[in-house]
């Protein structure tokens, strides 16, 4: 018995690390990893491990933690602050998204249950997938990255009565909106109590945790009070991650929610992980065969039908067409949500596994696709009618800005860093302009009174009107890597020997900018490392001159085949 256990937790963890790292080279998200390695070792794949109570135990740990993670990281006045974004916002696209699968559905007779159900999975955006996307193309704070953010976090609250309606549905045999509204008063009833009574009580626990000093009791007492509120929800007769996700509220926003968040996520992300290969094992792809036309429709709704809700959503809280576009790709995929409301359907029987495997496998290939297409989410500019007018208009000004600037330096991108190379032009008395994209870090850097233009620096119409022609210096300061080689491309072809120099978070990408056409590559973290380095040094009692040739020494060893081309 033992052995054959050990069998399967090696086989699970062995193809999972396979899958997760082969994906991760290809900047796929690990979720893909884990169903891949589900797939693979499951009932449908290898059948190396079954699916049996032991592995679904497990999995259901993983969405104890993950809701409670969800939990701490909810804040009351987060969503007052950005109502429109995440309570308006979250709850028409939401709303709009089940409202129009679900009445569809139903008008095709299936059942209204499984009808609401299937458009809330649908509904359902991944988190994890279009934040990390975003935040490697450096777009989180853009206009659509926090309009996206805030629908996000609405979709993830909103799973929350999605729960509570599984949970009843399954005990019954037809649609009892009585029980259903028990019980979602009983889950408002609990969070209420909770919050007055439970509150100082689970705070005073971790504060006698965090007095003693003891870092296994910190940890013991945040994994008790999870599965505790768990468990109390489960005897309460509500599904077990609804009472973790209010032991999460109950903690978040205190003094100890950071330490707990540190503390819990590795056994989040393993059990997670885990809830991800068992999903992975219930897919069958042989119904690829058998229901081509039921998923190709279904990848149809998740792509289309649910982008198109979105993208009216955004117009009719008076974005741009742009920005509404934006939005409805980012958003045009499955999330970790959805395969949590349809496998909890399917093994509970509510859901019918000729209907859910259809929605789970389309929810899967989209879920896989939302980089790419985050990634290209630039293509819709093109659809937007209007785009050759308003970048006409913005070159207009910007042109108009710049006409009587000569031998300056274009910096292109005014956050933090650019900011500060600002500082050190104006004080130098060096003519520049400052091009910038995100409209936060354009006012703030109005506010200092910057000499900045509101406009994308890797368009070439932009660019040119900033005077690249007569620039004697181009400076980079953002990290989007491909918008950072258009520029530099863009650059060399209006003059060959202008200087370029690019701010780069790592060292990791410095040969590939090197070849694009950058003369001096600035890693912020080789940067900040060899400072600090040369700083201790001084405090150790070296004179600046011995500290600075060692410093000197290392920069050339970390990179030797590029030691004239990074500024350090």
């Amino acid at each position: 018995m033992t052995d054959h256990l050990l069998v399967q937790s090696l086989s699970m963890i062995m193809v999972s690390a396979v899958a997760v790292g082969l994906l991760a080279a290809l900047r796929m998200p690990a979720a893909m990893g884990y169903l891949l390695a589900g797939l693979a070792i499951g009932p449908y794949g290898l059948n190396l491990v079954a699916l049996g109570d032991d592995t679904l135990f497990l999995a259901e740990l993983g969405l104890i933690f993950l809701m409670f993670m969800v939990g701490l990281e909810f804040s009351l006045s987060t969503l007052l602050a950005a109502r429109t974004d995440v309570l308006l916002a979250g709850s028409l696209q939401v709303g709009g998204t089940l409202t129009t699968i679900a009445v569809a559905l139903w008008l095709l007779g299936l059942d209204p249950r499984i009808a609401i159900l299937l458009g809330g999975a649908v509904a359902m955006s991944s988190t994890a997938v279009a934040m990390k996307q975003l935040a490697e193309q450096g777009e989180i704070s853009s206009q659509h990255g926090r309009f996206a953010l805030g629908i996000l976090l609405f979709q993830d609250i909103a799973t929350i009565p999605l729960l509570v309606a599984v949970d009843s549905w399954s005990r019954q045999a037809s649609v009892d909106p009585f029980d259903l509204v028990g019980r979602l008063g009983l889950a408002a009833i609990a969070l209420i109590a909770v919050s007055i009574i439970a509150r100082p009580l689970v705070r005073t626990v971790f504060a006698g945790a965090s007095r003693s000093r003891s870092n296994d009791l910190f940890l013991l007492a945040a994994l008790f009070v999870a599965l505790g509120a768990a468990y109390l929800a489960h005897l309460a007769g509500l599904a077990l991650p609804i009472g973790a996700f209010i032991a999460g509220m109950v903690i978040g926003g205190s003094d100890f929610q950071h330490r707990v968040e540190d503390d819990v996520r590795p056994f989040r992300d393993v059990l997670v992980g885990l809830f991800f290969v068992t999903v992975g094992m219930q897919i069958d792809l042989r119904l690829m065969v058998v229901f081509p036309y039921a998923i190709l429709a279904w990848c149809v709704v998740f792509l289309f039908g649910k982008a198109l809700v979105t993208f009216v959503v955004g117009l009719m809280l008076r974005r741009s067409a742009a920005i509404a576009l934006h939005v409805a790709v980012i958003l045009a995929h499955g999330g970790e949500f959805g395969l949590l409301l349809l496998t909890m359907a399917m093994n509970s029987g509510l859901l019918p596994s000729e209907v859910g495997q259809p929605v789970l496998i389309a929810l899967a290939l989209t879920m896989g696709l939302a980089p790419v297409l985050i990634q290209h989410t630039a293509f819709v500019e093109h659809l937007v009618g209007n785009r050759r007018t308003r970048v006409a208009a913005t070159e207009n000004a910007i042109r108009a800005t710049c006409a009587s600037l000569d031998r300056h330096v274009v910096l292109c991108g005014c956050g933090r860093v650019g900011r500060l190379v600002a500082t050190a032009f104006e004080a130098a008395k060096i003519p520049h302009i400052a091009i910038e994209s995100d409209l936060a870090r354009f006012k703030e850097a109005q506010r200092e009174s910057h000499m900045i233009v509101h406009g994308d620096a890797a368009h070439r119409r932009i660019l040119s009107a900033a005077g690249l022609a007569k620039a004697r210096l181009v400076v980079i300061t953002f990290d989007r890597h491909s918008a950072v080689e258009r520029i530099l491309k863009f650059a060399r072809e209006q003059q060959m020997a202008i200087p370029c120099v690019v701010s780069t978070a790592d060292d990791r990408d410095i040969t590939a900018l090197v070849k694009a056409g950058a003369n001096v590559v600035f890693p912020e973290n080789l940067a900040a490392g060899l400072a600090l380095a040369d700083q201790s040094l001084l405090l150790c009692g070296l004179t600046r001159e011995e500290a600075g040739r060692i410093v000197t020494t290392l920069r050339a060893e970390l990179n030797p085949e590029l030691r004239e081309r990074v500024g350090i």
